[in-house]
């Protein structure tokens, strides 16, 4: 019997809490079964919250997907792809989805509309067909168009209107949005917690997996439901310029989140002074360069993110004390203070035990992931680092700008040597502040 395939396709989350799913797969079935075709339920077709107007759908989708297995062959041909309408597969320009539609025809596809009980074959030869088929897909782009323009006109008042009401109640988790939405009031005991983070980073020169493994052992509590502290989320917010009160708005752009517009300056409550933040990045920075904590001979950990713990099922770490030892895998809990037993399994038996009684191991394939994710982590590590640099340098401008102008004493320029500026930049920086004196004069 001839195979179906359902493709079903939301444009958001919320659609699932209706009975628009529900709906679909009731509908999908009934047609097959009055077809006489068979339901292949297994290849699940379904890309909820994937947009169908900027083609994610079919990118980065099980569209996409099955899409590819029609080229390959794994669809037979003959086969049916049953569908609400023709907005659910694309929402593209008349001319992209039009493509879609008839390579999927001459693949020898047949599809099948359900909210007009179309169905599209190979051998259709009727035009008034195809005619309505170009109408419906240029009727359903000309409506993800204007809605397009609608939410970017919304936002776009939005943020006119920033000063006096918010953009979302969404907001960083040290705030809470005002009852009349003017606004967001930090949370006290929160915000204390990121001024101590802030404190040690800038002051003590504490790196970030000291102070997650501090705040560990202290049982501060987390912002969210999260096991612990963690590194990760430390440096997040010693580079998060909301702390500053900078709010920048986002938009999804092909499934991905990514910067819309310029900052909104003073838009959230301010709870870390610049100079507080700007010395945490001139601390990094100097970690970065001149390292932190011991160093050992580089081993790579085969079994990173594989390897748990049998107690508590939290992550093995790779840890090496410099104390001659060499490296070990302890629980990560464990090292992050969170109470479990902090007991030391040598690497190297480790390695030579799993590897002893392991057959036939990919381990060409282990070796190339590692690599790649350690040279991934040595370029997100120099960004974060040129990232540190530009806002320093940025900060210094406006200083000069500033000094400039006459709106900011020249008391500053006489320091000795600010963090971040090199010998040659104290240098600059002393016969410009001598050419600005002689200006004045």
């Amino acid at each position: 019997m001839t195979k179906a395939y359902s493709y079903i396709r939301m444009s958001t989350d919320a659609q699932l809490k209706g009975d628009s799913l529900r709906r679909q797969i009731e509908k999908t079935r009934q047609f097959a079964q009055e077809q006489g075709l068979v339901l292949d339920e297994a290849f699940e077709l379904k890309d909820i919250g994937l947009s169908a107007f900027d083609g994610t759908n079919v990118e980065k989708g099980e569209l996409g997907k099955f899409i590819q297995a029609v080229r390959s062959g794994q669809v037979e041909k003959g086969s049916y792809l049953i569908v609400e309408s023709l907005d659910r597969l694309s929402r593209q320009k008349v001319n992209q989805s039009l493509r879609m539609l008839l390579d999927l025809l001459d693949a020898g596809i047949n599809v099948a509309t359900l909210i007009d009980r179309r169905t599209y074959t190979p051998e259709s030869s009727d035009p008034f067909e195809l005619m309505m088929s170009v109408a419906l897909m240029a009727r359903a782009n000309d409506e993800s168009l204007h809605k397009s323009e609608r939410v970017r006109e919304a936002w776009s008042s939005k943020r006119k209107n920033a000063a006096r009401k918010i953009i979302t109640a969404k907001c960083k988790a040290w705030l809470e949005p005002k009852a009349d939405r003017t606004g967001f009031d930090p949370i006290p005991d929160r915000v204390d917690i990121i001024k101590r983070i802030y404190s040690e980073a800038a002051d003590q020169g504490i790196g970030a997996d000291s102070i997650a493994r501090r705040l560990n052992l202290e049982r501060v509590p987390t912002f969210g439901g999260s096991d612990g502290w963690r590194k990760s989320y430390v440096l997040k917010i010693l580079t998060d310029r909301a702390v500053l009160g900078e709010f920048q708005p986002r938009a999804l752009v092909k499934g991905k989140s990514q910067p819309s517009g310029e900052p909104l300056s003073n838009y959230l409550p301010a709870i870390i002074d610049e100079d507080m933040f700007f010395r945490a990045q001139a601390a990094r920075t100097k970690r970065r360069i001149a390292g932190g904590g011991r160093k050992g001979p580089r081993v790579s950990n085969l079994f990173s993110k594989l390897a748990k713990c049998g107690i508590c099922g939290r992550g093995m770490t790779m840890v090496n004390r410099g104390d001659g030892n060499g490296t070990a895998l302890v629980c990560d809990g464990a090292r992050r203070g969170l109470g479990c037993y902090r007991v030391r399994w040598s690497y190297n038996d480790f390695e030579r035990t799993f590897l002893t009684f392991m057959r036939e191991l990919d381990l060409s394939a282990i070796n190339q992931d590692t690599a790649a994710k350690s040279q991934l982590e040595t370029l997100r590590a120099r960004q974060a680092e040129l990232q540190g640099r530009l806002a320093i340098a940025v900060q210094q401008r406006s200083r000069l700008l500033s000094v400039l102008l006459g709106d900011e004493p020249t008391d500053f320029l006489g320091a000795s040597h600010p963090p971040g500026c090199t010998r040659r930049q104290v240098k600059n920086r002393d016969d410009r502040s001598l050419a600005i004196e002689r200006h004045k004069t």
